[in-house]
């Protein structure tokens, strides 16, 4: 990356940063003004920003954003509102999760059937992680009920650590031409999970328990707190790889167990600095994925490709959240919420990106394709329904809770 793009991209921020408030309340995703300033910016048309002549760079800085997203987003997840809300969070995890990846796989299979079986648990597996967090009004709308942002935000943590064991064995699998040694994958989901969540729990409440323990004796400042911070979310990704597992687990690991040996120790956990690194690579990359990837993925890709990503955002999420969500206690309007705001964004584009450096596999152009149609219409299609969304469910739960008013007890009295 030249230092002329540098400059381009720093601007770009800066010229950002001036409006964000009012992104904010159009309800529109950063990332997505990103893309269409580096579609702009980019080769295609001004040719004012260029990232090299392979995706190395791309891939770090991809990375990098998201193991620093997954570390705050685990490290402001509230433990206590998983526990209590466990039936549903067991339901999206355990059940949605699996499932769309099934349906995905599924999809894959009969609208490009091109595609061999583990490329199509691989491209499943790509574009099933959500991150509500690219719409972050979504997050901090007070007109959403509070169990559905915490729902939404959980699985969208969790979801990147399923989606990349399932992507990394398919890959595997489908670029090994010989007969698979179940041992040896065996020993790869436990190397790619438990070892991954073991490194970054033993990382995480260390340097929380360390970080916390050195400002209360104000050994640290707050400005210096933060940053140890962001060095520890990295330190957890760099030791999960260096234990052949993986990086983005024991980076989400070591967020929920740095917060919590802060909030033991006595001090709440401070991410700004992190929170605002993580936004940061994010844009950046955005930018430069519409710079060099939407043009082309668009330009090549055909009605095929197009009808997988419309399926996948929007038929595949809705039927595996409605089907988790059987039999439990959430309504139908919130279901049909949940299952419709699942943005692809960063966790798409990094397994993407692995998918393309470790893999030999035949469809790779073709996955290539619908990484980039996938997230662009994402972006798109979320951020223009964020408003009207909201709006439709405000209205559902104002009926609901006038419907239950007047079937009270209290209401049946009054009127007698």
């Amino acid at each position: 990356m030249s230092s002329d793009t540098v400059f381009v991209l720093t601007l770009l921020v800066l010229c950002y940063a001036v409006v964000s408030g009012l992104v904010k309340k159009w309800y529109t995703a950063p990332a997505l003004i990103f893309v269409l300033f580096g579609i702009v910016l980019g080769p295609f048309v001004l040719n004012l920003i260029e990232g090299g002549t392979d995706t190395a760079t791309f891939t770090v800085v991809a990375q990098l954003a998201l193991t620093v997203i997954l570390f705050n987003q685990a490290a402001e997840l509230d433990l206590g509102g998983v526990v209590r809300r466990r039936g549903v969070t067991f339901r999206l995890l355990v059940i949605g999760i699996p499932l769309a990846l099934g349906l995905g796989t599924l999809t894959a299979l009969l609208v490009l059937p091109v595609m061999p079986l583990w490329e199509a648990v691989c491209l499943a597996a790509i574009v099933a992680p959500t991150e509500v967090a690219l719409i972050d009004a979504l997050l901090d709308d007070e007109r959403i009920p509070e169990r559905i942002r915490h729902a939404l935000s959980t699985e969208s943590g969790f979801y990147d650590g399923f989606a990349l064991a399932a992507m990394l064995a398919a890959l595997a699998l489908a670029s090994d031409h010989t007969k698979p040694d179940f041992s040896k994958w065996g020993l790869f989901l436990v190397r790619t999970e438990v070892v991954s969540v073991v490194v970054g729990v033993a990382i995480g409440a260390l340097g929380g328990w360390i970080i916390a323990r050195s400002r209360r004796r104000e050994w640290m400042s707050d400005t210096w707190a933060q940053l140890a911070t962001l060095a520890i979310a990295l330190v957890c990704f760099a030791a999960g790889e260096r234990f052949h597992g993986s990086g983005f687990v024991a980076a989400f690991a070591g967020g929920l167990a740095f917060a919590f040996a802060e909030r033991r120790a006595g001090v709440k956990p401070d991410t700004q600095v992190s929170d605002a690194a993580g936004q940061l690579l994010e844009l950046m990359v955005f930018a430069m994925f519409g710079g060099y990837a939407v043009i082309v993925g668009w330009r090549d890709a055909d009605w095929r490709v197009v009808v997988f990503a419309v399926v996948a955002l929007f038929v595949v999420r809705l039927v595996a959240v409605h089907a988790a969500l059987i039999r439990s206690d959430v309504p139908v309007h919130e279901r049909m919420f949940i299952g419709w705001f699942g943005p692809r964004g960063i966790g798409t584009l990094v397994l993407g990106l692995l998918m393309v450096e470790r893999g030999e596999i035949e469809q790779a152009p073709l996955i290539t394709q619908v990484v980039v149609v996938t997230v662009t219409l994402s972006l798109v299609v979320h951020s223009a329904t964020a408003w009207a969304g909201i709006r439709w469910l405000s209205a559902r739960e104002k009926t609901r809770e006038t419907a239950r008013a007047r079937e009270s007890p209290l209401a049946h009295g009054s009127s007698r």
